[in-house]
């Protein structure tokens, strides 16, 4: 019984998991809501059930920079487990405090949320569930360094254009609409994604 054939709550709903009901639950989300902010340390596990969300943190100026957009089937949340290891990434930031960031819904959105401390128990009992889980932790860094090298090895042009195809997949939102990922994206998110500005990601686009 593998969990990426049927997914995790189906999965953990055939093992009948004690108290299941009780430590998760589902949530919609209006396009532009906050899932959590920035100074929020305690947050649920999420999966994206439908819809597509982006994640950011928050400028030494204020400002909201957009870091990653994950889609239907990705985990985020718990920035918790980062409270006692994060003081490098936290000087990164220019913050000199733990990490932080935020996430907001691209489109409407349906969430899965579990509790922490309940997931955590799950990854260490059910090696099913940690199989399942770790790739996906992976691929997101692997997508992250592909965001990194192309700002490196690419003209800013030509970058706006590479990363505005690689969210070029088709998702479907709470809704029920299907719509191509990148058309959710604004052109201040294609700017923090790129390393560019919101004027040339127009110009690049519309051109």
């Amino acid at each position: 019984m593998q969990v990426k054939e049927k997914g995790l709550y189906n999965y953990l709903i055939e093992k009948k998991i004690p108290l299941l009901e009780d430590k998760t639950f589902l949530k919609v989300y209006k396009k532009g809501e906050l899932v959590y902010g920035a100074s929020q340390r305690y947050t649920y596990i999420y999966e994206i059930v439908s819809g597509a969300i982006k994640l950011g943190s928050i400028s030494v100026r204020g400002m909201e920079i957009i870091h990653e957009i994950l889609a239907p089937g990705e985990i985020f949340g718990n920035l918790r487990l980062l409270d006692d290891h994060a003081g490098l990434f936290g000087n990164l930031q220019g913050l000199h405090k733990p990490w932080s960031e935020f996430s907001k819904t691209l489109t409407p959105t349906l969430i899965r949320c579990y509790e922490s401390d309940f997931f955590k128990r799950l990854m260490i009992n059910d090696p099913n569930v940690a199989e399942w889980f770790y790739p996906k932790i992976v691929s997101r860094w692997c997508k992250t360094e592909s965001l990194l090298i192309s700002i490196r090895a690419m003209e800013p042009r030509e970058r706006i254009k590479h990363v505005y195809g690689l969210f070029n997949t088709r998702i479907r939102t709470a809704l029920n609409k299907e719509i191509p990922l990148n058309t959710s994206l604004s052109f201040k998110d294609l700017a923090d994604l790129t390393a560019t500005t919101r004027q040339l990601v127009a110009d690049t686009l519309k051109g």
